[in-house]
């Protein structure tokens, strides 16, 4: 057990010390990233002004919930990629700005 634990102390240790050799993404990548967390923020944006205006008709309820449901879980979708690329963007391509 003390040799399994060992072994795999080296491994966490020499994986977190090759990390450092990464290269940090070029221009065009970064672009690429900054357009596409844009796109994911306006895609959320839509789809919460939607569930505001699904608020304001007179649907069925069961139909009305289901879609609002549907809204919800798109727009907190795209809320998530959106802050997992920007996690990326700023990692790998906060110096590049």
């Amino acid at each position: 057990m003390r040799k399994y634990m060992s072994v795999m102390g080296l491994i966490l240790l020499s994986t977190s010390s090759f990390a450092n050799e990464h290269q940090l993404m070029d221009k065009k990548q970064c672009t690429e990233m900054k357009e596409g967390i844009s796109y994911f923020l306006g895609v959320a944006d839509y789809l919460f002004k939607e569930v505001k205006k699904l608020e304001g008709m007179s649907d069925s309820e069961k139909e009305k919930q289901g879609t609002k449901k549907e809204l919800w879980e798109g727009a907190l979708a795209m809320s998530q990629l959106s802050a997992n690329y920007s996690t990326v963007y700023e990692v790998w391509c906060k110096s590049d700005d």
